[in-house]
């Protein structure tokens, strides 16, 4: 078993008193070049907040249930144009999509498909960005996290 180094991301989380930006410390244990967990850990007004999961999307899921009364992510992974790859995705990655609204999964096929456009969306799911917008029911997001984070 080989344990990935730990990376430490900026994170930013809405709370009651506005934005905060605070270091998130990333591990993946994998075995075998498979994941087998993730962990995200926070300070948040000196509050610890760990997010465990199956990789580190579900880790930061869970992380967004343990962050104090008020607060959520605020970052790619919650924000509108973050979406998945329709066929099969990496680890702690997504695309941005702020020039066109996809309506349906398919409509993703372009941006993750060639290697140019792939590259040029391609984000950490822990990104920050200015042009954030966070997901809501209203607009089609290839994503779990509202789903996820009830």
């Amino acid at each position: 078993m080989s344990i990935n180094d730990v990376v430490a991301y900026p994170l930013q989380i809405d709370t009651p008193e506005g934005i905060a930006t605070v270091t998130a410390v990333h591990k993946v244990v994998e075995r075998d070049d498979v994941i087998q967990c993730a962990t995200v850990t926070v300070v948040l007004d000196g509050v610890t907040c760990v997010g465990h999961g199956d990789d580190t999307e579900y880790a930061l899921y869970d992380l967004a249930k343990h962050l104090p009364q008020g607060c959520r992510l605020r970052c790619c992974l919650s924000c509108r144009h973050g979406h998945f790859c329709p066929v099969g995705d990496a680890d702690n990655e997504l695309f941005c999509v702020t020039d066109f609204e996809p309506k349906e999964k398919s409509d993703l096929y372009h941006v993750t498909e060639d290697a140019a456009e792939r590259a040029k969306r391609s984000r950490s799911l822990f990104c920050i960005c200015e042009r954030y917008q966070l997901q809501s029911p209203e607009y089609y997001t290839y994503s779990e996290y509202l789903h996820r984070v009830k």
